[in-house]
């Protein structure tokens, strides 16, 4: 299936040259195996002018690690759900033995970057800068394979924790239990609960205990790792409230019971109303978004092929056998907005699509303020970069 185009036009390319190679001077030793996926071909110039050194940066883009112990299913994650791969076909994936980034910019909320480290990785190697990773770093994801014995992963995890949380407090800690999908109901809540006491536990005894940790159980084969990456990235999000906010007054003021803002390349939900999230309605989301991506990359595109599949016109309306409708409207090219609606709400399609107007149109404001923070904050990165000396000693040329 095709992809919706994953870079924003206004975006500017930039010298990669020059970003691989303050990223290897950071890496050190590890820096034979920094290298950056296909999504860095097309994220456009945001790095171009962006240190991992200055606070801009990570402001701009925010940095997800992506760490666990080797065969934890660490690769396997961002594979599926950043590149569609089908679960099954990550079998066939090799080990991760060196650092491997992604830019991930598929609209102006959802921009940030994922370092998938290998499992050998040692903090305790003198080549290995950790300060300067994990100062740029605005969530760690620890990935444990809740079907082996996680006791050398707790370990890793406190590890890690407590190295991560002396460079930086603010960073958020996810840890994913993962592969779960071959476990019980009961199984999950046991292991669940006994991670979540053990690595508890162990940051009390360091006297830590004003870390916090969340848990989340995932799989590949479902959803549920779609769920939990949207919560670790909505963190991560500076308008989440604005966003939060606006979603509210749209389902009030338009008899809506639930509606999600998705980020349609990875179903990622960067936002959602204030009442609770049910995983069967997630689940109708993203299957939706896949059947309206589907129909329109076939159906979608004119008769020489060229065209956008998805676009301002593309919209779905599917009715459920327990009288409620889903309804999709694309609110820019990178999001949606799917909504649930009962059948006799619907009956006023025209206030909602109304009110679908005015929402769009904030969105679009939000959005804007957003590109102008960017510009500025890249503006102000690159005019602190020119006043650096270069490793001669020498100014800097203003370009």
């Amino acid at each position: 299936m095709s992809q919706v185009p994953r870079k924003l036009p206004e975006e500017e390319e930039g010298d990669e040259e020059e970003e691989e190679e303050e990223e290897i001077v950071g890496l050190a030793g590890y820096a034979d195996g920094a290298e950056s996926s296909d999504g860095d071909a097309e994220s456009g110039g945001d790095e171009a002018f962006l240190d991992f050194n200055d606070p801009f940066s990570t402001e701009v883009k925010p940095r997800i690690l992506l760490m666990g112990l080797r065969r934890s299913g660490k690769s396997s994650i961002q594979k599926v759900v950043f590149h569609k791969m089908s679960p099954n076909e990550t079998l066939f994936l090799e080990s991760t033995n060196k650092i491997c980034r992604e830019d991930v910019s598929n609209s102006s909320f959802v921009n940030f970057q994922i370092w998938d480290f290998p499992g050998q990785i040692d903090f305790f190697d003198p080549t290995f800068d950790y300060e300067m990773i994990f100062r740029g770093t605005g969530a760690l994801i620890f990935v444990i394979d809740s079907q082996d014995d996680y006791m050398e992963a707790l370990a890793r995890l406190h590890l890690t924790v407590t190295r991560a949380y002396k460079v930086n407090p603010d960073i958020n800690f996810e840890i994913f239990i993962h592969k779960v999908d071959g476990l019980s109901d009961d199984h999950k809540i046991e292991t669940q609960r006994d991670i979540h006491q053990r690595a508890n536990d162990d940051l009390a005894d360091a006297g830590l205990e004003k870390i916090h940790l969340s848990f989340y159980l995932t799989s590949i084969y479902d959803h549920s790792i779609f769920e939990a990456f949207s919560k670790v990235v909505q963190k991560l999000i500076p308008q989440l409230p604005t966003l939060e906010n606006l979603l509210n007054i749209f389902i009030s003021n338009s008899g809506i019971e639930k509606a999600f803002l998705f980020d349609v390349v990875s179903k990622i939900y960067i936002a959602t109303d204030s009442t609770p999230v049910d995983m069967q309605t997630y689940e109708l989301c993203c299957d939706m978004i896949d059947v309206v991506i589907d129909i329109s990359c076939i159906y979608g595109l004119k008769d020489d092929g060229t065209g956008t599949p998805y676009d301002k016109e593309s919209m779905a309306i599917i009715k459920l056998n327990n009288t409620t409708v889903l309804y999709l409207k694309e609110v820019t090219k990178f999001l949606a907005l799917v909504c649930f609606v009962r059948e006799e709400s619907f009956e006023r399609k025209g206030l909602i699509d109304y009110n679908f107007h005015c929402f769009r149109k904030a969105i679009q404001e939000v959005f804007e303020v957003r590109m102008k923070v960017v510009r500025s904050r890249k503006h102000q990165s690159h005019m602190q970069k020119n006043k650096r000396p270069t490793p001669n000693g020498t100014p800097r040329m203003p370009l």
